[in-house]
């Protein structure tokens, strides 16, 4: 077993509108720190993968089903295997997104 470590701040990062996402994965596990700017929505999508939303800093909506939710500093919301999401920063924002399995269409995307 080889021990992977990374300052997230300083990971390669993929730009989307509104956002720059910075990618960590193990063997069946992905954290992704995402640098939202405030005013940028990120567009309605699902994926096959469980993910688990984290906001460290600032402010943000996060529409998971039908259901919108505010979100801040140390909350912490479920996103379901298959369920369409979105969100919008209200403000600059720094969240962790957990993803269960690997998100390898997003590692594809760095190379």
């Amino acid at each position: 077993m080889k021990t992977k470590f990374a300052h997230t701040a300083s990971l390669p990062g993929l730009e989307v509108p509104g956002a720059v996402l910075r990618p960590f994965a193990g063997e069946q596990l992905m954290l992704m720190r995402a640098e939202g700017k405030a005013g940028s929505p990120l567009a309605p999508h699902a994926h096959p993968h469980e993910q688990i939303t984290l906001v460290v800093s600032g402010r943000l909506k996060l529409r998971i089903g039908a259901e919108w939710l505010e979100l801040g500093p140390g909350d912490i919301a479920h996103v379901p295997s298959g369920v369409e999401h979105e969100a919008f920063f209200i403000e600059d924002s720094v969240v962790f997104d957990a993803f269960h399995p690997v998100r390898q269409d997003l590692l594809d995307k760095l190379k």
